[in-house]
């Protein structure tokens, strides 16, 4: 083939590609959400600790499970500190759950077993502002009863390695068939004037590496997780029920009217 004859075939190629991305139904599966191949457990606790989420939310960890986040009404995938408008937040997003390391490599807490459940929730540090959290952390999510399944990879990763789970919102406290809303998810909503906050996803799991507690202590309130003080949220929350961070995300977000 000749060379212009190549650039016609690959410029209608790419029309075609790009016709079909305007026009097509948008669809809700975790098939919608692409890991970078350079994510590690190094970038990931760097950018956390870049954001202040270490220590502020958490406290330093070796993160074992990478979380590939993405709101399905416009697509936007949460990466690491990207900024997203509040707009585009209002329904659960839907993710993906990776290993980042072989499950034989893994202790005991961290590996990843068809009798673990795990706990994802979303808190935000920043309410109702950075420079004054007099309501922070606030609570705008908890999921639980998450139960991690392997999938067949045409990509060369190891089928043991990669795991995913499809969130639906179907009901009230409930996502899916058997994942649990503690706390109902809130749309983030930072008042106007107040900056950007920090929404910080922190997966969570059994301190003992089992199943752990039947009941997880749903928080009073949503302000300070319940625990009446300042700074206050996710690290005290997670103690009480015996639970360790073993991943995290994160987006900004300000005031954006709508």
């Amino acid at each position: 083939m000749h060379f212009g004859e190549w650039a016609v075939v690959s410029l209608a190629y790419i029309s075609l590609s790009l016709l079909q991305q305007c026009f097509a139904a948008p669809v809700l599966s975790y098939k919608q959400i692409t890991l970078k191949d350079s994510i590690s457990a190094n970038s990931i606790t760097s950018a956390l600790k870049r954001a202040d989420i270490i220590p502020d939310i958490l406290d330093d960890f070796s993160p074992t499970f990478s979380l590939s986040l993405s709101y399905p009404s416009n697509h936007r995938t949460v990466s690491l500190g990207n900024k997203i408008p509040p707009s585009d937040t209002s329904t659960a997003p839907i993710f993906e759950i990776h290993s980042l390391s072989s499950p034989s490599s893994l202790s005991p807490t961290r590996t990843l077993a068809s009798n673990k459940t795990y706990t994802l929730v979303l808190s935000d540090p920043d309410a109702t502002s950075r420079a004054d959290p007099v309501k922070g952390q606030m609570c705008h999510w908890i999921a639980t009863g998450i139960s991690l399944t392997s999938r067949n990879s045409s990509e060369g990763i190891e089928e043991e390695s990669a795991y995913t789970l499809e969130m639906y919102p179907h009901a009230e406290g409930v996502v899916g068939n058997v994942v649990k809303q503690l706390m109902d998810y809130l749309q983030p909503a930072p008042p106007k004037g107040t900056g950007k906050h920090r929404y910080v996803f922190v997966l969570l799991a059994s301190e003992d590496g089992g199943e752990g507690k039947k009941e997880l202590t749903k928080p009073e309130a949503r302000p300070h997780w319940g625990y009446g003080t300042m700074g206050k949220g996710v690290r005290e929350w997670a103690a009480e029920n015996n639970l360790v961070t073993v991943g995290a995300n994160f987006f900004y977000a300000k005031y954006h009217k709508s």
